[in-house]
């Protein structure tokens, strides 16, 4: 049948007579066994189209089944990697894939994950506490390009952007962060407190207030919060500023069960407090005094890396990590980092290594300013190493490069140095290269 039909088709098209088609087809052997074996089949091909119509509802049932089931199976199959990839047995792993099934799927563990990582996750309103700091404008700037924005403050500031809206609000005042978050998708606590003063003590704004940003966050049926912290926090520091980083960070994911974490390295910008007070200070003194013996580590991030992570964490259809370290591609021993800074400001300075203890009590004096340059807490975290956590979650999980700060301090000089080289044989002032 199906070889009449063939000869039929290419007579027809070819103009060729019945017998040259088979005198062709006589020459073509494995053709012609080909055509025999198409029309035993044509039998069995006609009863797959039969069984194809009656699937087709059920393979439609099953893609809806699969949109809730199939992330779950994917989380597991992220699970075992991530416990294989530590070095754990396969039988260590099955165990922990055990212990998260909790025995069943309907009504468990993964049935919830399921809902989680298939819910839509589209950020239509982000909530943004302490949106007017240092990185809370930017991470509302960020955010602002894919949602409405609210900036929650106790001193809010006016905005060029339509797609951002400015609300006067206590993080300690319950009522006043549920009216902030209402309707809100997302909640992002950029809250930080870097010198005590009144009621706001280390522990009020980074364990109390934070915690109940969480606590209403929860309440209020939020998808996802991020809480800013910093690498370092340590809730069994002798430090009160590091203890109550720590501390803020446990008392948020008791709250919010699922609460993101991102704890950045010290960071950088051109209006930043760091990197423009070092760049000034190694202009304007003869003999610049390092922390201790300047080998303290460090990493830094630039700060508009950080803000937009964050809004990659809220927007990302997946579920995030419970903890993300960010910190800048390279490590820096400190006096390292200021020849480096010297060096691409084409300064020469003379180093000299100063003791904590002096640090300290410089601090504690410049605290007395409405705005000190530096601070108490300042001076503690430059005791200890602050990069990130090998194994840590950071950029790289989310698909991103983060800008060096060669490259950022090159910019920020670009200015200066084109007036320098337009002016030969003069110095850059002490405000030069600076925005």
């Amino acid at each position: 049948m199906l070889k009449h039909l063939l000869f039929d088709v290419i007579g027809h098209f070819s103009g060729l007579s019945e017998a040259q088609l088979e005198q062709i087809e006589r020459s073509l052997p494995a053709t012609k066994a080909l055509i025999e074996l198409l029309d035993k089949a044509r039998p069995l091909i006609e009863q797959a189209e039969k069984l194809y119509v009656e699937a087709e509802p059920l393979i439609e049932e099953a893609r809806k089944e699969w949109q809730t089931v199939g992330p779950a199976a994917q989380l597991l199959l992220d699970v075992v990697s991530h416990h294989l990839s530590k070095g754990r047995s396969p039988a260590e792993t099955t165990e922990t894939v055990r212990a998260a099934l909790g025995g069943t799927i309907q009504g468990g563990p993964i049935e919830t994950i399921a809902q989680n990582r298939g819910m839509d996750r589209g950020m239509n309103r982000v909530t943004v506490f302490g949106g007017t700091g240092f990185v809370g404008r930017r991470i509302a700037r960020d955010l602002s390009a894919s949602a409405k924005v609210r900036i929650a403050s106790r001193h809010p500031a006016p905005t060029e952007r339509d797609n951002i809206e400015q609300v006067l609000a206590d993080a300690h005042d319950e009522r006043a962060v549920e009216a902030a978050i209402e309707g809100a998708d997302g909640v992002v606590n950029a809250i930080s407190l870097y010198v005590e003063h009144g009621g706001d003590t280390f522990h009020s704004v980074h364990v109390e207030a934070a915690a109940n940003i969480a606590k209403v966050a929860r309440r209020a049926g939020v998808k996802r919060l991020v809480h800013l912290s910093g690498i370092g926090a340590d809730p069994a520091s002798a430090s009160p500023y590091i203890r109550s980083r720590g501390e803020g960070e446990a008392a948020v994911q008791a709250a919010f069960p699922g609460a993101v974490i991102v704890r950045p390295a010290v960071m950088f910008a051109a209006d930043d407090a760091f990197l423009t007070t070092i760049l000034r200070l190694l202009r304007a003194l003869p003999a610049y005094p390092l922390f201790g013996n300047g080998r303290t580590r460090l990493q830094p991030v630039y700060a508009d890396d950080v803000a937009a992570a964050i809004g990659q964490i809220l927007r990302q259809p997946q579920r995030p990590y419970p903890v993300y370290e960010l910190a800048g591609p390279r490590v820096y021993a400190y006096e390292e980092l200021l020849r480096s800074i010297a060096r691409i400001a084409g300064l020469r300075p003379v180093l000299v290594r100063t003791p904590f203890s002096f640090w300290g009590a410089a601090a504690g004096l410049a605290e007395i300013l409405p705005h000190p340059p530096l601070t108490r807490n300042q001076v503690e975290l430059m005791q200890i190493d602050t990069t990130a956590s090998d194994g840590r979650p950071g950029f790289g999980q989310l698909g991103m490069s983060p800008r060096s700060l060669e490259d950022e301090l090159k910019a920020m000089l670009k200015p200066a140095n084109g007036e320098a080289k337009a002016r030969p044989g003069s110095r850059p002032s002490a405000s030069s290269g600076t925005r």
